[in-house]
């Protein structure tokens, strides 16, 4: 049992350094949104291997919390940037170049359609 209990913990350090290096380089917002989600993952685990090498239940409480947390801050992530897309946030491509428009409206028509509002597959 104690093997098993060092091999565990050592991944789970192992494990939270690299969510640590995530979190720490991002690039992106979404990026550490993650990285901070999954760190709390991390946590959690500890927290439940924990309890179940000293065998003491008082901390299944915290467990609860911490997964209230980690739900609630990735919703919290994700509606934020929901928001700030459609604010018009940051719209940078692949490459890392700003771009103005979308490639779909760069041309001033999108491809396929003559325009027609009642049905945009069929020519007038």
């Amino acid at each position: 049992m104690d093997v098993i209990l060092v091999i565990v913990a050592t991944l789970l350090i192992i494990s939270g350094v690299l969510v640590s290096v995530r979190l720490a380089l991002g690039p992106t917002t979404l990026d550490r949104g993650v990285a901070l989600d999954a760190l709390v993952a991390v946590v959690m685990a500890g927290v439940g291997v924990w309890t179940a090498a000293e065998r003491v239940p008082y901390y299944l409480p915290v467990l609860l919390v911490l997964s209230f947390l980690g739900f609630t801050g990735s919703v919290g992530i994700a509606r934020f940037m929901a928001l700030r897309d459609e604010a018009g946030g940051e719209n940078i491509d692949e490459d890392g170049a700003e771009r103005t428009e979308s490639p779909e409206h760069a041309s001033g028509t999108v491809a396929g359609t003559d325009g027609s509002v009642d049905d945009p597959g069929r020519a007038l």
